[in-house]
């Protein structure tokens, strides 16, 4: 029910530069590069099947343009052999929290709640809430970012024991509060960031009482219906359309056309199921600056000054691609594994769904599924590629620099780097901030390349990838950032995404 926890390790800031040399598709019209993008995604799908085993997958997938598509492949049902398809809905998890936040900020907006109002006036007179962690310093803000010091309930013994044991009914949202009640708070409300369900029941509690209206009814008429994402609807019952299977552990998540865990007891905590496509338009349209006014998406978009919580908005993760910063969610719900992106640097969003579920296959697909198929976009759509020759010699140059991180010799390594991360690293600082880095993540053990590509196709800075194994993180996906800079190529970003 919780978001997947992406480890990022690294992430230093770049800017983007110069052109590299290109090798540049022949002109077509827009329907035979659309034609191409499908069938570049599709072959990508169709690979990672094979290469990780999970029962089936759709991606979706929204052009600059604004025209979508999605695939898929796989199966929705390992018993049936019933093929997926790219209209079957999967639960997508922690992606729902995106439709929590966003209600919430037009609700902001419209002066009909503040983010930062004690949450007291709103749900002070509920018998229950004095006995929230930090109750007398909760607000809607630090709800959406995480910083409450709530604990998760999803987390507790006794919850978990009654999900998987006694969902067969519906709960009252309130009930799910009763597994943190009276328990001390992880740290000050706004003092850390931990991520945690609760909040998001509490905040969903919050919109209710200040609209005066189901949370379910306002995501519809706001977000749902004006948007046209038809294919997304509540995970509300234990029954759901057009939803494929999903595999938790390897069995079947759904029996007899039921739920063997009842999504309704999820609710503002992710609460719908849907499709790749209607979640890549949904992002689209969200980060795309459909939803909210301008200062308001900005303000959902900023991350904590410091710490773990740089990563997370108002209801959005942000993300250090390979093409550069990215927004979205990803979301887990018990069968199922989910990730939407939106690229604002080239005004595509990528969606990919996963009917697997405590798989390592299907964690480490989907832990870079959303970025591969941007990528695969970048490629068709956009119609350049890193030449042959560059590429080479781009490889050559990251993997120098990279021997010098792996033999520590970081006075070295930070003579490659860009003039902007140098104006933020003297040589003691960078030394020191690697050597602590370098520490968590422990000695290399293996790196294969993935690929050398455009992280911004009209600035030229370039991503060098690989998939990597070090001493304390079993799978990682490692990317350098090259950005050409005085008359050589420089490095501009380095970051480790553990899987």
């Amino acid at each position: 029910m919780s978001a997947r926890s992406t480890l990022i390790l690294a992430a230093l800031l770049f800017a983007h530069a110069a052109r590299v040399s290109a090798q540049t598709a022949a002109p077509q019209d827009d329907g035979e590069r659309l034609a191409r993008v499908v069938r570049a995604v599709q072959a990508g799908l169709d690979e990672a099947s094979a290469r990780w085993k999970f029962p089936g997958a759709t991606a979706g997938f929204v052009l600059p343009d604004g025209r979508s598509a999605s695939v898929a492949t796989g199966l929705s049902d390992l018993e049936a052999k019933t093929p997926l398809r790219p209209s079957d809905r999967m639960p997508a998890g922690s992606v729902g929290k995106t439709f929590v936040a966003a209600v919430a900020l037009q609700l902001a907006q419209e002066g009909k709640l503040s983010l930062d109002d004690k949450l007291e006036r709103l749900l002070g007179g509920e018998k229950w809430f004095a006995r929230l962690p930090n109750s007398g310093e909760l607000t809607l803000r630090v709800l959406l970012n995480h910083s409450s010091g709530i604990p998760n309930h999803v987390e507790n013994s006794g919850f978990l024991k009654a999900l998987f044991n006694n969902s067969a009914n519906d709960l009252r949202h309130e009930e799910l509060l009763a597994y943190v009640l009276g328990k001390r708070p992880l740290f000050p409300a706004g003092g850390g960031f931990y991520y945690s369900d609760t909040n998001y029941i509490l905040a969903g509690l919050a919109v209710e009482k200040a609209a005066g209206r189901p949370l379910y009814e306002l995501v519809a008429e706001r977000i749902l219906r004006p948007l046209r994402l038809d294919a997304t609807i509540p995970s509300d019952a234990p029954s759901l359309p057009g939803v494929a299977n999903g595999y938790f552990k390897g069995k079947p998540i759904i029996v007899g056309g039921r739920f063997t865990i009842n999504p309704q007891w999820e609710w503002a905590g992710g609460g719908f199921a849907s499709t790749a496509e209607d979640l890549a338009r949904w992002a689209h349209a969200l980060y795309g600056g459909q939803v909210l006014r301008p200062e308001t998406l900005a303000e959902m978009q900023r991350g904590a000054a410091s710490g773990e919580g740089q990563n997370y908005g108002l209801g959005t993760q942000i993300y250090q691609t390979t093409l550069g910063k990215a927004y979205g969610h990803d979301g887990e719900f018990p069968g199922y594994l989910s990730d939407v992106r939106y690229y604002p640097s080239l005004k595509i969003s990528a969606a990919v769904q996963v009917n697997a579920d405590e798989s390592e296959g299907a964690q480490k697909f989907i832990a870079t599924a959303a970025d591969d198929i941007a990528q695969a976009v970048v490629r068709e759509w956009v119609g350049r590629r890193v030449s042959e020759a560059d590429a080479a010699t781009l490889l050559r140059l990251t993997e120098v620099w990279l021997r010098l991180l792996d033999a520590r010799r970081l006075a070295e390594s930070h003579e490659a780097l860009s003039a902007e991360l140098k104006a933020k690293f003297d040589p003691g600082r960078w030394q020191s901030t690697m050597g602590q880095f370098l520490g968590k993540v422990g000695k290399l053990k293996a790196r294969r390349l993935k690929g050398v590509d455009y992280s911004d196709p009209d600035a030229g800075t370039v991503a060098v990838s690989f998939e990597s194994s070090f001493e304390k993180i079993k799978s990682a996906e490692e990317i350098v950032i090259l950005k050409p800079e005085g008359g050589a190529w420089r490095v501009a970003s380095y970051t480790i995404h553990g899987r």
